[in-house]
């Protein structure tokens, strides 16, 4: 592999487990947002999301993997669908939905600008 192609890889590996350790903490502020709208947090509630929460951190460390991008992006259907416990969480997970989509775009267009050869160069 192409060792600028791999640091691009590197690179967006990280901006890709940042983004889901964005979404663990925003996960970790709805049993709050629960208990203050509702009177009290259910433990289904609860432990939905803890334990997603937990996964994204999981899923972040392996975004070096092959399979982290998939794993993350599959992630981001069930982040959006904490919508069912607090609706805010609709517009936040499509907000992270749109950012995790830009970010594979970005890498995408920076792996081809990695594959091409320089024309100045010479």
């Amino acid at each position: 592999m192409n060792p600028d192609v791999a640091r691009v890889d590197r690179v967006m590996a990280g901006v890709y487990a940042a983004t889901l350790g964005l979404e663990a903490l925003t996960l970790l502020l709805v049993p709050r947002t629960v208990a203050q709208d509702d009177g009290g947090v259910t433990g289904i509630d609860l432990a939905v999301t803890l334990g997603l929460a937990a996964t994204l951190v999981v899923l972040a460390g392996m975004q070096r993997q092959r399979w982290g991008l998939a794993a993350g992006s599959v992630a981001q259907i069930a982040f959006i669908a904490t919508g069912f416990i607090v609706p805010a969480m609709f517009f936040l997970g499509a907000v992270f939905g749109v950012i995790w989509l830009y970010t594979i775009r970005v890498q995408r267009q920076l792996r081809g600008r990695a594959d091409r050869p320089d024309v100045g160069a010479g």
